[in-house]
């Protein structure tokens, strides 16, 4: 679930051919995934023209301090992620 200000998606799993789950055991599906996710959820309208601001602390985890477009950012991560 990703709750942003008072606008919440849920997001459930998807089903694939081969057992008719999403078997989260396999890294690379989970991840594929998350990709796709973030995808979509970048091109929602609702997100167009909110921010995001990483504080000073976040620079341990390789974000840099700053205020960030929402959907910019998750393409972003969806780029580093893929």
């Amino acid at each position: 679930m990703i709750k942003i200000e008072n606008l919440t998606i849920n997001i459930n799993k998807v089903s694939v051919e081969e057992d008719g789950l999403l078997d989260s055991q396999v890294p690379s599906v989970v991840r594929d995934e998350l990709v796709s996710t973030l995808r979509i959820i970048s091109e929602d309208s609702r997100f167009a023209g909110q921010t995001v601001i990483i504080p000073d602390e976040c620079e341990k985890y390789g974000f840099a301090e700053g205020e960030f477009d929402l959907p910019e950012l998750l393409e972003f991560l969806a780029d580093m992620l893929e």
